[in-house]
């Protein structure tokens, strides 16, 4: 079925999407996803060191957000790659002002980044300070600054928005070893309906899809480690963790990220116009509140 009959009210729009860089990632499939379906782009990721990338990325030798640019302009659509540390504020407001002023609108926010997982992994009584910061910076006090300035931007055109935070699994349950991702990510919760209510009067709808384990090939920190003491490829040790993944889902696997970017392009469609402040769970079947 055509993705137009089904999601209208996108082609035309604008959209910038917050961690769009990787090469098997959520933001670069959200990307995609709306590229189809007619929206124009601004891409903001970080630009990464070789170490801090995953390995296939670095022997496809993949350019971030401007290979997805050049990926997404095949579908005709206008996109502006922003390279950008959400952990600065000021470059996260001169993110938005470049939106604009390339674009002249903002439409819809996709808050996407996250921090690099693995340092975190730790019990409370070891998580250091410096870490609890950085996933606090990176994954609720960026995406309340580009919720406000998009949500400035989205009521002075007078037209409505969307605003889409991409929650987590642990969202709603946190994890042994997880106190910053959880707390963060259950924060961003908060965020979500808070700002739902705040902006329903101007037309503008916040949601947060709330995905389990993803099939993607951004790095953690942990799982590096992890193969490394256990002598084997971080390829091969990913590999087991999404096997016993879909082992344990009822419905057979777990997560790709193109299963996030369709709701993402539904929540941002007129079809969604009256759903608000909703945290969504997609995991097969894994959590059901």
């Amino acid at each position: 079925m055509d993705d137009n009959r089904i999601m209208s009210g996108l082609r035309g729009k604008v959209a910038l999407i917050t961690g769009a860089g990787g090469m098997k990632g959520v933001g670069r499939a959200v990307a995609v996803k709306l590229a189809r379906l007619g929206v124009d782009l601004a891409l903001s990721d970080v630009k990464l060191k070789p170490e801090d990338m995953h390995p296939n990325q670095v022997r496809a030798a993949w350019g971030g957000i401007d290979s997805v640019a050049e990926e997404v302009r095949a579908f005709g659509v206008r996109c502006l790659p922003v390279y950008c540390d959400l952990g600065d504020s000021s470059q996260v407001r001169t993110l938005v002002k470049q939106t604009v002023e390339h674009f002249g609108q903002i439409d819809i926010l996709v808050n996407n980044a996250r921090a690099i997982m693995g340092k975190d992994r730790v019990p409370v009584t070891e998580l250091s300070e410096d870490v609890w910061w950085h996933f606090l910076t990176i994954n609720l006090t960026a995406p309340f600054i580009l919720t406000k300035m998009a949500a400035q931007e989205m009521i002075r055109r007078g037209k409505g928005g969307r605003i889409i935070n991409i929650g987590s699994d642990t969202s709603k349950r946190a994890t042994s070893m997880g106190a910053a991702y959880g707390a963060t990510k259950q924060g961003l919760v908060a965020l979500t309906q808070a700002a739902a209510q705040d902006l329903a009067p101007f037309g503008i709808t916040v949601n947060c899809p709330c995905p389990g384990n993803i099939n993607t090939d951004r790095l953690s920190y942990w799982e590096r480690s992890q193969a490394e003491a256990s002598g084997v490829s971080l390829a091969e040790f990913r590999a087991g963790i999404v096997r016993a993944g879909a082992a344990g889902t009822p419905l057979g696997r777990i997560a790709e990220p193109e299963d996030v970017a369709n709701l993402v392009a539904f929540l941002a469609s007129n079809e969604a116009s009256f759903i608000t402040g909703q945290a969504y769970n997609v995991n097969g079947g894994l959590l059901f509140h």
